[in-house]
């Protein structure tokens, strides 16, 4: 149920605030991503999304993926994975790390996302997400129209945002291949390479302030998204 009637006191980022017999629509998100959305940067983007608007978030990030380790059964294939859920009414502190379903920290070949056994499209029919945000592309291992024509298949509604790569090698073909499905499927693009200047290949990636900043943007320019129902 998307529409809850909120009759506690609900401890959110701004303070406490007593909201009684108030109907908050409260819209889902799903953030599919690979090592980037592993790490701080993943955290950052989460945290700020969160404190946007009434959004109930849950994000799976697996090290090395591409869409078409989304479009088959989800494993940790290489380099560790991160399941999160952030839930609209929980205060996030900036020093807190957001709740933590799922994890490892290098690659085991377990399958990720237990409970749906590792289906994409079981998450999506427990989530029945408003809006997707993928942040896949710097891993070239593509199947952008399959992942597409699965969340669609769930809602032909769902709003479906798209961060493009960092910049680094061969991004001409990745971007590319991320514009075509764009433009094809009406989807809304975010572009990343030019925002922090070249990506590195360490699993850590970007962390600390940089990585604040790079999701503080991001968020940014996904704004007319976010606030103009599609």
């Amino acid at each position: 149920m998307k529409a809850r009637t909120l009759l506690l006191i609900l401890f959110l980022s701004a303070g406490r605030h007593l909201v009684s017999g108030q109907t908050v629509h409260i819209r889902q998100m799903l953030i599919l991503g690979d090592s980037h959305l592993n790490g701080e940067f993943g955290e950052f983007l989460q945290k700020k999304l969160h404190g946007t608007q009434p959004l109930d978030i849950y994000s799976i990030a697996i090290g090395g993926a591409g869409s078409r380790h989304f479009t088959m059964t989800m494993r940790n294939h290489c380099c560790g994975f991160k399941i999160r859920e952030s839930c609209y009414g929980e205060a996030l502190t900036p020093r807190e790390k957001i709740r933590t379903l799922e994890k490892a920290a290098s690659g085991t070949g377990e399958i990720v996302g237990k409970p749906f056994n590792g289906q994409l499209s079981g998450v999506l029919g427990h989530v029945q997400p408003d809006i997707v945000v993928i942040a896949l592309g710097n891993n070239y291992v593509n199947d952008h129209q399959v992942l597409v024509n699965m969340i669609r298949k769930q809602s032909a509604k769902t709003s479906i945002i798209w961060i493009g790569p960092m910049l680094r090698m061969n991004l001409e073909q990745r971007m590319t291949a991320i514009e075509q499905v764009v433009k094809r499927n009406s989807l809304f693009l975010v572009r990343s390479d030019d925002l922090l200047g070249s990506d590195t290949l360490t699993s850590g990636h970007f962390y600390g302030k940089t990585a604040q900043n790079w999701a503080d943007k991001v968020v940014e320019r996904m704004a007319p998204a976010l606030y103009t129902p599609r």
